[in-house]
């Protein structure tokens, strides 16, 4: 930190009102150093800050939260340090100022929205970005906001090409570069069509406990979202759990919606590992569709592990049980 920072972090530090806590997430990315600096310097120089540390998956980014919705892939100096600090305030109940003209709509968001900014320490225009779209998490709870430092993690840039910043990516289907309207990002998140919500969104929707509302949604889409077919297989037990209680509730109420999952997740299949065949099975089972039993029957008959060959078993009773019932 330059003196001219370690300044600026004292001065906000004094008027805070009370006590604040953020995360700190480091992972085994050699990257987790430069955070753990930047936090205890923090911590240091703002003793009215209280980090907590997390230990974060193998593969995953280190980061600092704020919040519930708001992720730093950043070490917010230079230009980003002083939307940072604006953005603590939000945890002293000091919320930055959002326009009248979208307050409304703020809060009519029932979808999941997750917003990546992508900005660098040098860049003269990305704190307006910041600060445009900082308050979006705190003034409604369906909204996230992760900021990405481009020259610290190339990988995330590059992945999303993204070419000069600031950029905002809106699902990773919407793309703003440069200055934007903020009256036009609230107005596509709250128009968006729940169908081409990404895998991540929906994945946000079952680890909160809100299965039946996502298929509520598809219900009255009468669409498997394309995305939720990966939820189904998904590599860990929580989120294919979330998604199969999802699917259950649309068999349920609507067992020809709940057969579109066949043919996709029958691709799937020869490629999962033996615990999600397992549970792919079981989903075929609950679409009821008698049409899948010749594949069950070629399950039992095949090479295949000795669970895997019991869940075939299970579906296929459960199959018959269904025709005897209709």
């Amino acid at each position: 930190m330059t003196p001219q920072e370690e300044k600026q972090i004292r001065k906000w530090n004094s008027g805070l009102s009370v006590d604040i806590q953020i995360s700190l997430i480091v992972t085994q990315d050699k990257r987790s150093r430069e955070f753990i600096d930047f936090s205890e310097n923090l911590t240091r120089l703002a003793p009215k800050i209280r980090i907590v540390r997390e230990e974060g998956e193998a593969k995953e980014a280190p980061a600092i939260r704020i919040g519930h919705a708001l992720r730093y892939h950043a070490i917010p100096l230079g230009t980003e340090l002083e939307p940072f600090l604006e953005a603590l305030s939000v945890l002293d109940k000091k919320v930055p100022g959002i326009p009248m003209s979208i307050q409304d709509h703020i809060e009519k968001i029932r979808l999941p929205a997750e917003l990546r900014l992508y900005v660098s320490q040098q860049c003269p225009f990305c704190p307006v970005t910041a600060r445009q779209i900082i308050p979006l998490p705190a003034a409604n709870e369906f909204i996230t906001l992760t900021i990405i430092d481009c020259t610290l993690f190339p990988e995330m840039a590059q992945s999303n090409r993204i070419q000069s910043v600031p950029t905002v990516l809106l699902d990773e289907q919407f793309r703003w570069t440069g200055s934007f309207r903020l009256e036009e990002l609230v107005e596509i998140i709250t128009n968006r069509d729940p169908a081409k919500l990404g895998t991540s969104s929906l994945k946000r929707m079952l680890k909160e406990g809100n299965a039946v509302q996502l298929a509520e949604m598809m219900l009255d889409k009468e669409k498997i979202f394309p995305a939720f077919h990966d939820l189904l297989i998904h590599k860990k037990w929580p989120v294919r759990l979330g998604a199969m209680v999802a699917l259950e509730e649309i068999a349920d109420r609507n067992p020809e919606l709940a057969a579109q999952v066949i043919d996709p997740l029958w691709e799937r299949f020869h490629h999962a590992e033996d615990q999600v065949k397992g549970d792919i099975i079981y989903i075929l089972g609950e679409s009821g569709d008698h049409k899948i039993a010749p594949r069950l029957e070629m399950i039992l008959g095949g090479q295949y592990h000795s669970e895997v060959k019991e869940a075939a078993k299970e579906a296929l009773e459960k199959i018959a049980e269904r025709r005897c019932l209709a």
